[in-house]
């Protein structure tokens, strides 16, 4: 039965096949056109080349075959040169469209690589669309990338500030590395100084006239250059930064703090320590390797309340400072550092609750309020922290 059904099957597909077409004849005879640049029939002989043109007028003398590169009719003009062949299908051709990725008039030649394009605006060498993602004049700089686009709409960002370590315009350039900045006074050529010109009564360095030695941040660097006066012209120690994160000379414009001086955070005995009630707390590393320590105003703030706006209140040796938490520790947790705590806790080596050695407060019932020394076994006034009865 198997073997039935696909004779059957098989059967079915000739006969199909055979009745497609109705009724068979021979089909009739085709006739070679003579200029039409084809093979009409079908004897692999095209127009004039056919015998069967041989007498045609079209293939005589006088008349120009448009497509055998003869000068058929002896006017010195060949196939589509001829004004014969005007309007003959092989000397017709389209208009080349110059973004199309075609070959659009068949002469071999693609959109801007076509002479017939030269005139089209999207082949002007030397001109960048700004906003398709091609290097449109092939200098390696694509769209707003190519400064031919800086004044370009689709690429006006923020204004790069030159000397704030932030890259402004996200053009991911920052400061005097942004080619915006060539002209700012900050970032031309005013002499050269090391870290140990920044200090107040150091050596002034090979500044130029008009230029003093500072700290520069570009994120995450720190480095030590000649910067113009004005950059020093604003600003208070121990408080905000002035305009452009101005400072006054000898000390540094942070984000956190404001102006902090420069203090000698290196030796035992410092060679420049912090002007007026500042502590020489922080420190940055430059790119010369070398620790510049940076000074931090005394706040007198309370540990115990924390009335540090944003900031927690600790205590050091010489005093207490609002700083911008970094650890957070709860109570309990091992600290190392007088930061590692969180609001209203002392690092003791653990994180223990701060305390008025006054009142004991807030320590509870089983609790004392115990004084603390500093290194040299002196005590340290007015905190301490709660422990339990010893």
């Amino acid at each position: 039965m198997k073997r039935l059904q696909i004779h059957l099957v098989a059967c079915l597909a000739v006969a199909t096949l055979a009745c497609a077409g109705g009724t068979t004849s021979t089909p009739e005879p085709k006739t070679e056109v003579c200029d039409n640049d084809l093979d009409d029939d079908d004897d692999h002989m095209v127009d004039c080349f056919d015998p069967d043109c041989f007498g045609n007028p079209v293939c005589t003398g006088g008349q120009e075959v448009c497509n055998n590169g003869v000068d058929d009719d002896g006017d010195g003009l060949v196939d589509c040169a001829d004004p014969q062949c005007a309007s003959h299908t092989s000397c017709v051709t389209t208009t080349e469209n110059c973004t199309n990725g075609f070959d659009d008039d068949g002469d071999g030649l693609i959109d801007c690589a076509d002479p017939n394009c030269a005139s089209n605006v999207a082949c002007q060498t030397g001109t960048e669309n700004c906003t398709n993602g091609v290097d449109d004049d092939g200098d390696g700089l694509i769209d707003c990338a190519d400064p031919y686009c800086a004044s370009h709409t689709a690429c006006q960002t923020g204004t790069e500030n030159c000397t704030n370590g932030v890259d402004d315009d996200g053009d991911g350039q920052t400061d005097c590395a942004d080619p915006d900045c060539a002209g700012n006074a900050a970032c031309t050529s005013s002499g050269t100084c090391t870290e140990d010109n920044i200090y107040v009564g150091s050596a002034p360095g090979n500044c130029t006239t008009g230029n003093q030695c500072g700290i520069v941040f570009q994120n995450p660097n720190y480095s030590p250059q000649c910067r113009p006066s004005s950059a020093f012209a604003g600003g208070v120690n121990y408080g905000a930064c002035g305009t452009g994160g101005s400072c006054p000379y000898g000390s540094f414009c942070d984000a956190s703090y404001g102006c902090m001086p420069y203090c000698d955070a290196v030796n035992t005995v410092p060679q420049y320590s912090c002007p007026g009630n500042g502590i020489c707390l922080f420190s940055v590393t430059t790119t010369n390797n070398r620790t510049v320590g940076l000074c931090k105003g005394i706040d007198s703030c309370d540990v115990v309340s924390n009335n540090c706006s944003g900031k927690t209140c600790i205590l050091l040796v010489d005093g207490t400072v609002c700083v911008a938490q970094t650890g957070g520790l709860s109570e309990g947790a091992a600290c190392t550092y007088a930061d590692d705590c969180g609001a209203g806790l002392i690092c003791v080596g653990t994180c223990m609750r701060a305390c008025y050695l006054s009142s004991g407060s807030p320590c509870s019932w089983d609790e004392d309020c115990y004084q603390l020394n500093d290194a040299d076994g002196n005590p340290i006034p007015t905190y301490g922290v709660c422990d339990y009865w010893l």
